[in-house]
């Protein structure tokens, strides 16, 4: 058992060492009660660390700071793909990004922002392509089961994103300007200022880039005739990536106020304007000047925070607004000859807006050392609208609906410690979701450390999620709710030696989710409609190493490798004796995935390498193998170079990278080609202010 022992050091810092002891959250000032700033000689004190019991049984990946703000050209999906074993299935670059983990769907992953859900009430996924990495300051990636003390709903997991404020005070100014290939400009700009109780941060970032890059068509052949239009040739086209420029701008305002014995206060509104072009597909033979569609999506987010902290416990609560406006617009332009324009006919055309209210309340307390107890209600109102002002094929009427759906989640969580070397934690969390309510969601944890810095884990949880609103609306049927339960298990190590340190870790999962909503092509192809798979078993192990050393004269190196086995079998009972599907992997989701990043640093000199693998994805329910029925495995290796100076007036910072360094051919979607190897420039530039 860690031991606090403030041998003279005065019952301020008895409470601190308590809070630390039972992993209660500690305010930005560095206290956790009604205290007043002081300062004064003591005694030696000796602290000892040990888990905090907010983590037993806990399977999370933590991102600092330095890892999120790494790359201002960096999605939160880049960010993942690189850092972790899950698989982000990506429809090209500047598309939509989602993330798939241990072998579950898009929408079974929750994502919050500040505490709020950012997951679509429409389609129950979040695209996070459209989330900067830069804009955030801390996130925790939840495993299975450990996702059900963040949100329900979460049959993968669930991803924690949040703001927090700078240390820094007085006023601070940080400008990035990156230039890349395909006319690509990236331009952040952050303000800051910090000053007594009060502080304020400003972000801006705007992306552009034309994306028009050339790529070999695999799909399609020229053929060579000869004078007799006998072919005795042919060979794949190179063609340019076509009707694929994007603008993303994003600002994000955060303000802070310290209210002493009051609380905490924060505020933090996020608003986005995007407008991205959908490439055609390496299949279409279409010009591209006669046909187009594109997407626009006009989205803010605010969340007002308020934490107080009193000794071993702390209350929050959280307000927040979301509203979304979405636009989906495929056109075609025809000439009917003459002088006359050509004629534009809009094939598509969906507008969803989206209001969402939010509020939550916590309340966390530590009993003695060894006992810890959290209770969480939350509410979420949505508000939808969505129609296609162009009918439906083979329908006089548009595709509209207008619904409001109430979601409401209560948690409560206890933590204990029977004995120094052994944990266990209960989280018990219930919904309701409009007028239907789940039973229970249980989710029990537990963890041993027999020896050293050696922690075995192990879990297991029921968990449910509802059908989306777009689920109820266009099923033919009832839908269920899925249903799942998921065991696991692990062990994880870490130790140091003067200059060096490591950590490694394994884990091994097994889940079960019953009534799998499916979305598939009506036998009129038409348009796509959800039903539910009776059964998916998806089940598999994660392995991570990683290890730094630093040595003499400014030299460090780190190395992170991951390695993710998944299978995600469809085991329902066969539709027909014709039904091949039974017992293969789900589309889209790889079997082996793996990741290593390696850097070399020397003073303000630094080398980065990242290497990524993906085997093979298949594309249809029964894994045919033909050319459409699967897509290769790939390699992806990217190269970075970044120099560090410090003047009197300011830091600055200059990088140059690689992607796709040995012009790897590739796709992660069928149809969609992917850059080969390309570049990128970025320069950084923080102003030193005197502060009186």
């Amino acid at each position: 058992m860690a031991v606090c022992r403030p041998e003279a050091a005065g019952a301020e810092y008895a409470a601190f060492a308590a809070a630390v002891v039972c992993g209660v959250a500690v305010p930005p000032g560095g206290t956790t009660g009604e205290t007043e700033e002081r300062s004064g000689a003591i005694d030696s004190v000796t602290v000892t660390a040990r888990r905090p019991l907010s983590d037993i049984g806990i399977q999370k990946t933590v991102f600092d700071e330095t890892l999120l703000h790494e790359d201002v050209t960096f999605s939160l999906a880049d960010m993942l793909a690189h850092s972790t074993p899950v698989f982000i299935k990506s429809y090209g670059r500047g598309t939509m990004a989602t993330v798939s983990l241990r072998g579950t769907g898009a929408s079974h992953t929750r994502v919050t922002w500040n505490g709020m859900r950012m997951n679509s009430p429409l389609f129950g996924m979040m695209d996070l392509s459209y989330i900067p990495s830069y804009f955030i300051d801390g996130a925790a990636l939840y495993n299975g089961a450990s996702s059900v003390g963040v949100a329900g709903g979460g049959l993968g997991g669930a991803i924690a994103l949040d703001t927090r404020p700078s240390d820094s005070d007085g006023f601070g100014m940080k400008y990035i300007q990156g230039v890349a290939s395909y006319s690509t400009f990236d331009e952040y700009l952050r303000l800051s200022y910090g000053g007594g109780r009060m502080r304020s941060e400003t972000s801006v970032l705007l992306t552009t880039s034309e994306n028009d890059f050339t790529y070999r068509n695999y799909a399609k052949k020229d053929f060579v005739l000869d004078g007799n239009g006998n072919v005795t040739g042919w060979s794949y086209p190179l063609e340019r990536n076509r009707n694929c420029s994007y603008r993303d701008f994003h600002i994000l305002q955060e303000l802070y106020y310290d209210a002493g014995r009051g609380g905490d206060f924060g505020l933090s509104a996020w608003y986005m304007d995007s407008s991205r072009g959908l490439p055609l597909l390496n299949t279409d033979y279409t010009e591209s000047n006669t046909s187009f569609s594109r997407q626009t999506e006009k989205t803010f987010r605010g969340v007002l925070r308020w934490d107080k902290y009193a000794g071993r416990g702390r209350v929050s609560a959280k307000a927040g607004y979301h509203y979304s406006d979405m636009r989906y617009l495929e056109q075609s332009r025809r000439s009917y000859g003459g002088a006359a324009a050509p004629e534009v006919q809009t094939r598509s055309d969906w507008r969803s807006y989206i209001h969402t209210l939010f509020g939550d309340a916590g309340w966390e307390m530590g009993l003695g050392e060894r006992f810890y107890l959290v209770a969480d209600l939350s509410l979420l109102q949505h508000f939808v609208y969505t129609v296609n002002d162009k009918p439906v094929r083979n329908t006089s009427e548009p595709s509209a609906y207008d619904d409001a759906r109430t979601e409401l989640s209560a948690l409560v969580s206890a933590r204990y410690r029977p004995a120094e070397r052994f944990g266990i934690a209960l989280n018990l969390r219930q919904e309701v979701i409009g007028n239907e309510g789940a039973p229970f969601i249980p989710a029990l944890l537990l963890d041993w450390n027999p020896f050293g810095r050696v922690v075995f884990k192990a879990s297991v949880a029921r968990n449910y999620r509802f059908p989306t609103l777009n689920d109820r609306h266009f099923a033919k049927n009832t839908l269920l709710p899925e249903e799942g339960f998921t065991y696991d298990g692990g062990v994880e190590a870490e130790g140091s030696a003067e200059g060096a340190s490591y950590g490694v870790s394994l884990t091994f999962y097994d889940s079960y989710i019953r009534n799998w909503i499916f979305w598939y092509p009506d036998k009129g192809a038409t348009q796509w409609l959800p039903t539910n798979i009776r059964l998916v078993h998806a089940f598999g192990a994660e392995a991570s190493a990683r290890a730094a050393v630093e040595w003499g004269r400014g030299w460090s190196a780190r190395v992170d490798a991951l390695l993710a086995w998944t299978r995600s079998l469809n085991m329902r009972e066969p539709l027909n004796e014709a039904d091949n599907a039974v017992g293969k992997q789900l589309p889209y989701v790889p079997v082996w995935s793996g990741a290593v990043t390696v850097r070399l640093q020397w003073r303000s000199w630094t080398v980065d390498y990242k290497w990524n693998y993906y085997s093979e994805r298949f594309t249809t329910t029964d894994n045919s193998a033909m050319i459409t029925g699967r897509i290769v495995p790939y390699f992806m290796n990217d190269l970075s170079f970044g120099k560090a100076f410090r003047f009197r007036w300011a830091d600055l910072s200059v990088g140059f990278k690689v992607n796709n360094l040995f012009d790897e051919e590739y796709e992660t979607e069928l149809s969609r080609p992917m850059p080969g190897r390309n570049y990128g420039f970025s320069l950084e530039i923080t102003p030193r202010f005197r502060h009186p």
